[in-house]
């Protein structure tokens, strides 16, 4: 085989190989993430809990360092600035998203992607994170239920 078709070959391959490591790289950057919300009745009390379950986890990605500060059972997700953060009740019971323990609001707030902050009927609630100048870092807020202990959580911003 002449040197310039291995070469070329080898150059081929090698940009296959590039492609696919970016690709899976864009990827990881778009999955959208999906907080899922209870109200568990324990012993005569109600409080709200939050839980990461999903196929990505947007926390493995190396620009998000890991989950040391951001763990699953608590809801805690990972996102970037211009993405969509989904939360699911389970059931069909309305639940609200409130920044009340110190943290800015990291979501759209005027506009057509404006977020509510109450979920429809369906127990559902989409919001997009602001433009990317929105500062990186983690945001802690709660998920209310009507006459349930609210759930504290934490959004990653990385």
């Amino acid at each position: 085989m002449p040197r310039s078709t291995r070469l070329s070959k080898s150059f081929i391959i090698c940009l296959m190989f590039l492609a696919a490591c970016f690709s899976a790289a864009l990827r990881a950057e778009t999955v959208e993430q999906k907080v899922w919300v209870k109200a568990v009745d324990t012993d005569g009390s109600c409080r709200v809990t939050a839980y990461f379950k999903g196929d990505h986890d947007n926390c493995s990605n190396h620009d998000a360092h890991g989950r040391d500060d951001c763990p699953k059972d608590t809801g805690c997700i990972c996102t970037r600035q211009e993405k969509h953060v989904t939360w699911a009740m389970d059931g069909s019971e309305s639940f609200s998203v409130m920044f009340d323990q110190g943290s800015e609001n990291p979501f759209v707030e005027k506009g057509d992607n404006a977020c509510s902050f109450s979920s429809n009927k369906k127990g559902k609630l989409r919001c997009r994170v602001k433009e990317k100048n929105t500062p990186k870092g983690i945001y802690h807020y709660s998920v209310h239920v009507n006459h349930c202990e609210p759930a504290k959580v934490k959004l990653k911003l990385y």
